[in-house]
């Protein structure tokens, strides 16, 4: 079959191990199967391939029956990426299947976005048969940015800047790791620019509380429509996105896909301090 075939017909197990969440989703097209939401930090590498084997038998399927998996790449935990990415990794080399690689910042985007834009009902229970971020966030009249959050500490955050508008879903500002003060800046000096379309409302999503001092001078100088929505990670919008990437054919390697790290894990960081 074709790209795209095997994404409106084919069966996609999607995981996301970059937070202290964990998230794990099956679906085949557009119909989710299951989900599995849980907090592990500092244990994704205990609980992840039992949550995978649950998830798998409650549909009935096995490994082998996979057509494709999507992992989460990060940016993040330095050690819950390289583990989903891992797995992701073998996974797919194993049994042959599409390797789709998504954005962990991107996927914690479009769950925002969707949870902003229909007043969080579409995110209540997690248990819709139906993918719809995508098509939600495009059938709209708003111009919303969402900027994602994960905390990396001393003021910063792994961040970027995601845009639904009627002309689709897109990004406009890469991942990175980003001193929050600077970045908040930044964005308010460009929304407040007249070189392009003014955004209707932007919405600050993820791990934000420990900036909040940061947002509310941001939101102070902005004084339009804001939001700041604590959200994690939810695996059904990464199968969303991992499909799209499928359709068209951007797929991984599973011997070259290399998670987005940002920085430099801590270990690393100490010893050349050390030895500088």
């Amino acid at each position: 079959m074709t790209n795209t075939m095997n994404a409106l017909q084919g069966t996609l197990l999607a995981i996301d191990t970059s937070t202290s969440s964990m998230s794990l989703a099956l679906v085949r097209g557009n119909e989710l199967l299951g989900e599995i939401n849980s907090k592990a930090e500092r244990n994704h590498s205990i609980h992840l391939l039992p949550q995978i084997q649950q998830l798998l038998t409650s549909a009935g399927l096995s490994a082998k029956e996979l057509d494709a998996f999507g992992v989460g790449v990060g940016p993040g935990s330095y050690t819950g990426v390289r583990i989903g990415v891992t797995a992701a990794k073998t996974f797919a080399w194993t049994h042959g299947m599409a390797l789709l690689a998504v954005s962990s910042l991107e996927t914690m985007a479009l769950g925002a976005a969707e949870a902003y834009l229909t007043g969080g009902i579409a995110d209540a229970d997690g248990n819709e048969p139906i993918l719809s971020a995508l098509e939600t966030v495009r059938n709209q009249g708003k111009t919303v940015w969402v900027v994602p959050m994960i905390e990396a500490r001393r003021g910063q955050a792994f961040t970027g800047l995601y845009q639904a508008s009627g002309q689709g879903w897109s990004c406009l500002e890469s991942d990175s790791i980003r001193l929050m003060s600077a970045w908040t800046e930044q964005l308010l000096e460009r929304a407040l620019s007249s070189q392009e379309i003014k955004p209707d409302c932007i919405v600050f999503a993820g791990e934000t509380k420990l900036h909040e001092e940061t947002l509310q001078r941001f939101f102070a100088g902005w004084q339009g429509e804001s939001a700041e929505l604590p959200h994690e990670i939810r695996a059904r919008h990464l199968a969303e996105l991992a499909r799209a990437r499928w359709a068209e054919g951007r797929t991984e390697a599973p011997h070259g896909l290399v998670p987005n790290y940002t920085q430099l894990p801590e270990a690393e960081v100490k010893l050349m301090a050390q030895k500088s």
